[in-house]
């Protein structure tokens, strides 16, 4: 089997991981009473890795969650203001488009959408243009989940801090695929995901909160501590980490960031460029393909959507999985915004995307079936 489903959930995981996550459940819980502070606890450890990753220096702000759509749940509801407007973009995944549409149809904002043209481009100009005296938050994914079109973040959250709006960051897609300097950004929140780039389980991710942002308590339940209060306690990160935590996904996530860091982004950055470059270049051979992604040299993701012509990218996928043995990932991606975008609505795109354990055979083999796929229509 050769998988090239990435961009929605990594596979193989780090050697490594499952044991240290199967440890975890073995051993007597850690810090079992969250009042024990004597030793670090795995999720101490897996915090200050986080942080170190993202060149962000108080792991006490890495809040832990289930993944980025219950962060950015978090962040979306604990920082849109009543009464006031919301920009996003065309580019967004539904783990921010949902919970938007639903602080709409409440009254309680209003969204301004910036078109994102394909390849997915946010223009920082069209992005400025949009922005009103009523804008209280702005919402924007750094790696297209479609296109593997990159927006430069440093460049919106210039503009958001000068007018002293918070910005809040779905890096899904990028967070362990691409270097991201979070140090100075004390306005901005940044939602991430364990099971994608960053090779950890599902079901574990979190939410980091720049320095200078304060979140309205979105959940709220037990923590361990401070029982008595009727009201979560006023302390990070356990604020916002009502109820039991992951620690086995956690465990997992702390193992896979070890590896990560010891090998370093750049490899990884320069190995999927390699393989997109190597696929783009091939797809446009065959001459009946529409490919939708930014150009192989600005593409750092790792993802390839595309079509071929006459053929529903459903049946192309089923085609590749039933017959040949390869999984890609078909349809609207949970980003049809984009694909209206693309022109790809409602039957969406095939996309395949990379990791660091894919290899430039296993992209000849993808090749060799859609050359057969392409010479049956």
């Amino acid at each position: 089997m050769i998988y090239f489903n990435n961009a929605a959930t990594s596979y193989p995981k780090l050697e490594g991981t499952a044991e240290a996550m199967a440890k975890c459940l073995i051993e007597p819980p850690s810090n079992l009473y969250r009042e024990d502070v004597t030793q670090p606890s795995t999720i101490d450890r897996c915090r200050e890795k986080i942080a170190g990753l993202f060149h962000f220096s108080d792991p006490s702000r890495v809040v832990f969650c289930s993944g980025a759509t219950e962060a950015l749940n978090i962040a979306i509801n604990g920082l849109a203001r009543p009464r006031s407007r919301v920009i996003t973009t065309t580019r967004e995944h539904n783990a921010v488009l949902r919970p938007l549409y639903y602080l709409r149809r409440s009254g309680d904002v209003q969204v301004d959408l910036v078109s994102c043209p394909p390849p997915g481009i946010l223009d920082g100009n069209r992005f400025e243009n949009t922005l009103t005296r009523e804008t209280s938050l702005a919402v924007v994914n750094h790696i297209s989940n479609v296109t593997g079109a990159e927006a430069d973040i440093a460049a919106i959250y210039s503009l958001c801090e000068a007018r002293g709006i918070p910005l809040i960051v779905d890096a899904s897609q990028s967070a362990g695929a691409v270097d991201i300097d979070f140090s100075s950004m004390p306005l901005a929140a940044l939602a991430f995901t364990g099971h994608k780039a960053l090779l950890g389980p599902k079901g574990v991710g979190g939410l980091i909160v720049g320095r200078e942002l304060d979140l309205r308590v979105w959940k709220s339940g037990g923590t361990g501590i401070r029982s008595d209060l009727e009201f979560m306690p006023d302390a990070w990160p356990i604020k916002y980490e009502a109820g039991t935590r992951n620690e086995p996904g956690i465990a997992g996530l702390a193992h896979s960031l070890g590896g990560i860091l010891a090998r370093g982004l750049l490899s990884v950055e320069k190995q999927k460029m390699g393989l997109t470059s190597h696929l783009v270049e091939e797809l446009g051979k065959l001459g009946v393909v529409a490919v939708y992604s930014e150009r192989p040299e600005k593409n750092r993701s790792g993802i390839v959507c595309f079509n071929i012509d006459r053929w529903p990218a459903a049946d192309i996928g089923y085609v590749l999985k039933d017959v040949f043995g390869i999984r890609v990932r078909t349809g609207l991606h949970c980003a049809p915004l984009m694909h209206r975008e693309l022109g790809t609505f409602p039957d969406g795109a095939i996309r395949i995307s990379f990791s660091a354990s894919n290899h430039h055979d296993e992209v000849d083999e993808l090749l060799r079936a859609l050359k057969t796929i392409v010479g049956r229509t």
